[in-house]
């Protein structure tokens, strides 16, 4: 234990203090309960949206049909939707409903960019806690609303609060879990998704007449998760370091040991900061370093579609439940259940363009089926469409980090993750327009599949039995399925940087 005395990285401290104990395990726990209840906020615009029996309050119109001469429409059942209660099935007011689906994912997004600078402004645990009390607020008082356009509002204030708060559970779940099992970390924590659809449909079978029932059970895990936030989470041991706060770091590192039951550990622990180790680090990297030189460029392009196209199917499939014939609870279930295997499809090797024209092919034919066959076949091939769109969002999150260098590999995982939310938002509004065709939204959701399939093949290298790519230069293999397509690229760089040089002589 003497050695322990002397000074050790950040990064070896996990190890010394018990590696993937009994904090760790409490850690990632908690995070997979903010998992699961995104998952469970995420599909619950599914119920809470379906359409009820309605008929126009004028006689002598079809039910169940919107028609432009109809001023004003009943509910018969009263079902407690809020199709129902603020009159969204027909007209310019059936796209209020849309809007409060991508509403929550616009939240979601800039939630998850703002709370980025939180993070490394104030901390992770003063961040959490901020976003946990903003996100079981507005959770709460979204419940008593009675303006469809103050709900709008409030479920893109709820979505910026809970994208904040679950980012920073996550990070600061993987900043205190050993290097080695990371990985597997992350992938058992993106089981939670479906499970937390899962239980959301069970929830919303329970209270199918009461939407706003429906949203009081799910805002009841907000608390829970504000308390966690505030006495399960210490600060990140390598923020404090990286603000200067050596003492509270060591603190905190000490704190760590004991609960893991190191006592003895405690004592002897002094931190050094690893970037007082890395400071001949000269050249700075920007988003700009994803879009030059050209095969650069492609490489990132390609990626950013890749993202887009498989949160396009996966979320326009779990959306568009409502289209598939039978029971909508079971159908639910089965398209949540169905994700469940999908998530060890990274076991298979890099299978992206395959799983990426499974789902495209699936997703095309959806509405051509709906014509010509029963419901059943409809709704397996739906299954089939989640399946490998579930399956190529899980390959491409691992391969992705083999792809771009260390420099600028952060930037890149950020623009990746921003495309896919790009894609949900945009989901509804497609869902939306298949009510003129429904050709539509299949077609808007297959196409960006096909084409991230074809890029894949011709932009992508292979990277088995690569190590991490360091820098530019590690970026692409001597692959010979890409010797053609890396001439090309070359001679098209050489081009431009014949002309950058010419400019410059010019100038002078």
């Amino acid at each position: 234990m003497d050695s322990l005395t002397q000074q050790i990285h950040v990064d070896e401290l996990i190890d010394i203090t018990g590696g993937f104990s009994s904090v760790q395990t409490i850690f990632f726990f908690f995070n997979c309960m903010f998992e699961i209840y995104i998952g469970m906020q995420s599909c619950a615009p599914i119920y809470s949206g379906m359409t009820p029996t309605f008929e126009c309050a004028s006689p002598n119109f079809t039910e169940n049909a919107c028609n432009k001469s109809c001023s004003a429409y009943i509910y018969p059942n009263q079902y407690g939707t809020m199709i129902a209660e603020f009159d969204l099935a027909c007209g310019l007011r059936s796209w209020l409903n849309s809007l409060y689906v991508s509403a929550y994912w616009i939240g979601y997004l800039f939630g998850g960019l703002v709370a980025g600078y939180l993070f490394d402004l104030i901390g992770r645990k003063k961040s959490i806690i901020i976003l946990s009390v903003g996100q079981a607020i507005f959770a709460f008082v979204m419940i008593f609303l009675n303006n469809i356009y103050l709900l709008i509002i409030c479920r893109l204030c709820f979505g910026f609060f809970i994208s904040g708060a679950a980012l920073g559970a996550n990070i600061i779940t993987l900043e205190y879990v050993p290097s080695k099992q990371i990985a597997i970390t992350s992938q058992f924590a993106q089981l939670c998704f479906p499970t937390g659809e899962i239980f959301t449909m069970l929830i919303a079978y329970i209270f199918k007449k009461d939407w706003r029932m429906l949203y009081f059970v799910l805002a009841l895990p907000t608390p829970f998760l504000l308390v966690g936030s505030i006495f399960l989470y210490p600060e990140s041991c390598r923020w404090l370091l990286s603000v200067g706060k050596h003492a509270e770091a060591e603190e905190v590192a000490r704190e760590l040991a004991i609960r893991n039951g190191y006592s003895e550990v405690a004592s002897k622990l002094k931190l050094v900061n690893t970037k007082e180790l890395s400071s001949n680090t000269t050249l700075i990297y920007s988003w700009k370093h994803l879009f030059w030189p050209l095969n650069v460029l492609l490489l990132s392009v390609t990626s950013f579609i890749i993202w887009f196209a498989c949160s396009s199917v996966y979320f326009g499939l779990t959306y568009g439940v409502q289209n598939l014939s039978g029971n909508i609870y079971l159908n639910s279930f089965l398209l949540a259940i169905v994700e469940f295997p999908a998530f060890f499809a990274y076991i298979l090797g890099n299978t992206t363009a395959a799983v990426l024209l499974i789902a495209g092919v699936a997703t095309i034919i959806l509405p051509f089926v709906r014509h010509i066959a029963d419901g059943w076949l409809m709704t397996g091939i739906s299954l089939v469409g989640k399946l490998a769109s579930t399956a190529a969002f899980e390959i491409i999150y691992f391969y992705q980090v083999e792809l771009f260098p260390s420099s600028i590999r952060g930037f890149g995982m950020g623009i990746c993750s921003m495309f896919a939310r790009i894609a949900v938002i945009i989901s509804p509004a497609f869902q939306k327009l298949g009510s003129i065709s429904l050709y539509i939204p299949y077609f808007g959701f297959a196409i960006p599949n096909l084409l991230a399939c074809i890029l894949t093949i011709l932009y992508l290298p292979e990277t088995k039995g690569r190590s991490l790519p360091e820098s530019f230069d590690d970026m692409f293999t001597k692959d010979p399925n890409h010797k053609r397509i890396a001439h090309v690229i070359e001679r098209i760089n050489l081009f431009f940087v014949r002309l950058h040089l010419e400019r410059a002589v010019a100038l002078k």
